[in-house]
């Protein structure tokens, strides 16, 4: 039996070579509508215009995006094909709280074996965005290399999703005030200057603000600490860094957590254009494995407390 087919969506920030490297099948494309009211298709592999050239577009928040999910059927086109083959499918989502991908690719998926009795498609809510998500399809990756079946792979993403963290700095908060991911109070203080708002993810698949840390070095130094008290073997893991036009801030972070840990892999990389239109410039996060996020989340505001206060 063919090993199961492995896809997602344009929210996942795997570019062409990471999906290939880590045999992403295939992926459905979500909508970005400009301006000028003309719609693209997200762009994973920022085939049009470049990150920068993105990013800076939306500097002085003149420039406002909408994105839109992908639809029932674009989302059966995708599953179509390996169904006939005869391979069981395990598509991993951007977080149901973000997009309506998630509940489309059920509805998908249902249609899809209602019309191939016998077919197996698996569709898991990944509660991340960007390369969280991407990062649980590195491990579903490593889970059929290693002979896993899809339900196998999919109950494991299931169990251990929340465990999958972000943390980083903020340059502004406005374009996720704009799309209700925070709240406007909050957004005013990640506007101050010197304010660097620091989330990590809930368990109902948004980003929450743990702290609002003061001076870039610092915070980002902080982002290293908080790592070491949370992640599970932090060596022997590959990481994700990704920023959206906060290359410098992103490299120093880099080197940083090179020195003080050093990961096994950190992979350094943009955040993608369908997530990009609601975050916009200024983000600068890590993305990485470890303890379970707790409800609500004291404990990692504690440790994120912690790991500001160090000199």
């Amino acid at each position: 039996m063919k090993p199961f087919a492995l896809v997602t969506d344009s929210g996942c920030a795997l570019t062409a070579d990471l999906r290939s490297r880590f045999g992403i099948d295939g992926f459905v494309r979500g909508n970005v509508t400009f301006p000028d009211g003309h719609t693209e298709k997200a762009d994973l592999d920022w085939e049009k215009r470049t990150p920068e050239e993105f990013f800076s577009s939306l500097t002085g928040k003149k420039f406002i995006l909408k994105t839109s999910c992908p639809n029932i059927d674009e989302i059966a086109a995708l599953f179509l094909p390996f169904v006939e083959e005869g391979r069981e499918v395990l598509m991993v989502t951007v977080s149901h709280a973000l997009s309506g991908t998630y509940n489309f690719a059920v509805k998908a998926a249902e249609k899809v074996m209602s019309e191939h009795p016998g077919s197996k498609i698996r569709v898991v809510d990944s509660l991340r965005y960007s390369t969280a998500q991407g990062l649980l399809l590195v491990r579903a990756s490593a889970l059929r290399e290693q002979g896993k079946s899809c339900d196998e792979a999919a109950d494991w993403i299931e169990q251990n999703k929340n465990c999958f963290h972000q943390m980083g700095i903020m340059d502004d908060l406005f374009f996720l005030a704009r799309t209700g991911r925070v709240n406007k109070a909050a957004a005013f203080m990640g506007s101050l200057v010197g304010v660097e708002p620091m989330a990590d993810f809930s368990p109902n698949g948004l980003s929450t603000v743990l702290a609002k840390g003061k001076g870039k070095k610092k915070s980002l130094d902080a982002v290293v600490s908080y790592f070491e008290k949370l992640a599970i073997d932090p060596k022997g893991q590959i990481v994700f860094l990704a920023h959206s036009l906060r290359e410098k801030e992103a490299n120093y972070l880099k080197k940083t957590l090179e020195e003080r840990v050093g990961p096994k892999e950190i992979i350094l990389t943009s955040v993608d254009m369908f997530c990009g239109a609601n975050i916009g410039p200024g983000l600068v996060a890590l993305f990485f494995y470890g303890q379970p996020i707790t409800d609500d989340l004291s404990k990692e505001k504690e440790i994120l407390a912690e790991c500001l206060q160090k000199k």
